[in-house]
């Protein structure tokens, strides 16, 4: 039936159909999707079942998830949007499944067809024989270099031609199935780097091989964005990039790059170092949404094959700190780790794991507005201190918007000097009842502790808007499930934030100690106000017990002396509402 379909669209698209969608362009309602910022997790070599397993592991150990990337391979042969009914029986029907319990399929793919398949990986599979697909665009044309052939790693085969309007438009009738069948994006990766030439001979002339790169990440991204909506469709590509034997560039464009992520790392250090490399240089070419595979990709090293990286569970463990506190959060290796059935320590790592995932989860507010204040502002939600690598190397602190500095480990011994941004005081997030520092020192061998944290500080004058549903973070209790919660560290000027609600507009929050303002509240909502001292009152509201209490009150306040925070509530309003913290 796909082969009849396959000659069906071939017909269509010769008799002149090939009406194509206007390329969205980057606009403040163009957005990455909010449930993009919610943990992602992916496996190669699976199945339907092993999927349905891997995504149950997670929600059974109530470790948070969002998505779930079906890696290669998933297709009957490369790349025929064909899922293979062998290992992804009634795919549609999984999809829509997972759909219902909340995690979103995105669905690994290049710009390659081949004529002959394989995987390299154990487990994999073969195809010796060209698909029909790949006769249909070997025969019409649709392939660029007059279909000239290309070893990658997953076979030998050609690249389509995105200047061919009527070979694009087969190609997406193609993809229109799994499109409707509610996927929510597709993991691009870098195919097109095997297209050996430096020039590309295209339909409409030569172009240069960046300028093929990029119209292969912008046509996946504008086809089905156009189908789907923008919130509801994603591609997640590669910014900058440097692995193996290719010489590090840029690969999709900012305005077409809704999810990026740095791949094909080394599972230890120096592959988290290199990592934060390609993240630093992709945050200072303004790519917005950015992150990593959590542990690292690669169990070897990248250059020579040879070399085995050996698992080691501490640089997991921090690896996942860091990742949570990237805006893109996923777990993805060539071992299929799962956090409960690592070679040693499994406990552990599954209760870090869940810890820094819930945390990232319950930041989808705060990484949702930053991202979309972003792309309004034209520039990056990570900020490495430090222009440029030189000033990068043997530091690698950042910025997360202007209210976290995040500073990697890469010591067995769990410690480093850590030298906070002047202009300001800095809070320990492991230590919210102690004083804060002061910008402009450096804590000499700050030691965490635990490999299971990094070095985190909150800036006096942050504004963080959150969803507490447990109490695993120790912020709130599961009693605070269906409201917002916004962490408030009153700096020693006003500050405030501009915060996209679960409406998409905008809701401003402001801080001006001893008042606490925001533009309306949607929702229910508990600010986390940072108060050295417990107030005598705050003005209009009635003190209450507990936090528990809190959260069952329509409005009222609590102080918590341990946090050494102010609790209080206010009821939805249209209306603005001014709070005082006396």
């Amino acid at each position: 039936m796909r082969r009849l379909l396959s000659i069906c669209v071939l017909l269509a698209a010769c008799s002149g159909e090939t009406t194509e969608p206007e390329d969205p362009t980057r606009t403040p309602d163009i957005y990455t999707p909010r449930w993009a910022f919610e943990p992602w997790i992916s496996k190669d070599i699976s199945d339907g079942p092993d999927t349905r397993a891997f995504v149950a592991g997670f929600k059974d150990r109530d470790i948070p998830v969002g998505v779930v990337v079906l890696d290669s391979p998933w297709e009957t042969d490369y790349n025929t949007f064909d899922p293979n009914p062998d290992r992804y029986p009634e795919m549609p029907k999984m999809i829509a499944d997972l759909r219902a319990e909340g995690v979103r399929t995105v669905l690994w793919v290049t710009q390659m067809l081949n004529e002959e398949s394989f995987d390299v990986e154990a487990g994999g599979d073969t195809y010796d024989s060209p698909s029909v697909e790949y006769l249909v665009a070997e025969r019409e044309g649709y392939f660029v270099n007059d279909g000239e052939t290309f070893f990658w790693w997953k076979g030998k085969g050609s690249g389509i031609d995105f200047a061919d309007d009527v070979g694009r438009a087969w190609w997406h009738a193609l993809q229109d199935d799994l499109l409707d069948a509610g996927i929510a994006g597709w993991k691009l990766d870098f195919g097109e780097s095997y297209v050996m030439t430096d020039t590309v001979k295209t339909d409409k002339g030569v172009i240069s091989h960046q300028a093929y790169s990029e119209e292969y990440y912008r046509d996946f991204w504008a086809y089905g964005a156009n189908r789907l909506g923008t919130d509801e469709f994603v591609t997640m590509v590669r910014p900058y990039d440097k692995s193996y034997n290719f010489e590090g560039r840029f690969f999709a464009r900012p305005e077409h790059a809704p999810v990026t992520w740095v791949g094909d790392n080394r599972r230890d250090y120096v592959g988290m170092i290199d990592a934060l490399d390609h993240m630093f240089r992709s945050a200072q070419a303004n790519y917005v949404m950015i992150g990593s595979d959590i542990g690292g990709y690669l169990d070897r090293d990248d250059q020579s094959f040879t070399d085995l990286v050996p698992y080691d569970t501490d640089t997991f463990l921090r690896w996942t700190a860091l990742g949570a506190m990237t805006p893109f959060m996923q777990l993805h290796g060539r071992a299929n780790l799962e956090p409960w059935s690592v070679p040693e320590r499994a406990d552990e790592t599954v209760d870090t794991y869940r810890y820094w995932a819930t945390l990232h989860h319950e930041l989808v507010p705060f990484f949702y507005s930053l991202a979309e204040n972003a792309y309004d502002a034209g520039g990056p939600m990570m900020h490495p201190i430090g222009d440029g690598p030189d000033a990068w190397e043997d530091d690698w602190r950042f910025l997360l918007g202007e209210a976290f500095l995040v500073a990697p480990l890469f010591e067995a011994s769990g410690v480093r000097d850590v030298a906070l941004p002047a202009g300001t005081r800095w809070y320990d997030w492991w230590a919210p009842g102690d004083d804060a520092y002061d910008g402009g020192t450096t804590l000499t061998a700050f030691d965490v502790g635990t490999p299971s944290r990094i070095p985190l500080f909150v800036r006096a004058g942050a504004i963080v808007p959150m969803t507490i549903d447990r109490p695993l973070t120790e912020i709130g209790t599961a009693a605070f499930a269906g409201h917002l919660t916004v962490l408030i560290y009153p700096g020693p000027v006003p500050t405030s934030f501009m915060m996209r609600d679960s409406d998409d507009a905008k809701t401003e929050i402001a801080a001006d100690s001893p008042f606490v303002y925001i533009s309306r509240a949607l929702a229910p909502t508990i600010f986390v106000v940072r108060s050295d001292v417990e107030p005598t009152e705050v003005v209009g509201l009635t003190s209450v017990g507990s936090v528990d209490a809190l959260a069952a009150a329509s409005s009222g306040w609590f102080y918590d002396a341990a946090r050494r925070a102010t609790y209080v509530k206010v009821g939805a309003s249209e209306d603005a509402v001014t709070i005082e913290i006396r």
